[in-house]
């Protein structure tokens, strides 16, 4: 009987889909997965299993917007990475400081940065992992 229910209301939705948009309820989108941000995309790169934890603490630092420079203009980037670390960001990932925007430049530092601390301790959005 529940599952009579739950079919009936697929189909009602469905229905409706018809009177509404159908961009505002494609079925077969649902199905897809929309193409990541370059900023999520070089995250899950990196990152890879804990690709989640990452782009937690990269909400929390930056809101996810890969030319956030913080108010004071010590942090860059969407890891929002301390000028402290301009020329370990050079030799690491064998880019300009002037590249820190970029998200996968940003993003492979801060997998490096994450490998020598042992974690996400030098963020001040740790706990957000």
């Amino acid at each position: 009987m529940k599952s009579r229910k739950r079919l009936r209301t697929a189909l009602i939705g469905a229905v409706m889909c018809g009177v509404l948009t159908l961009s505002a309820c494609d079925l077969s989108a649902g199905a897809q997965s929309q193409a990541p941000s370059a900023a999520q995309d070089a995250i899950n790169f990196y990152f890879g299993d804990i690709a989640d934890q990452a782009t937690r603490v990269a909400q929390c630092e930056s809101t996810m917007n890969p030319e956030a420079v913080s108010s004071g203009g010590g942090n860059w980037g969407l890891f929002q990475i301390n000028t402290v670390h301009r020329d370990d960001f050079e030799a690491v990932t064998g880019r300009s400081w002037n590249d820190v925007l970029d998200p996968y430049a940003n993003t492979a530092y801060a997998v490096h940065l994450y490998n020598v601390s042992g974690g996400w301790g030098p963020w001040g959005c740790r706990r957000a992992a």
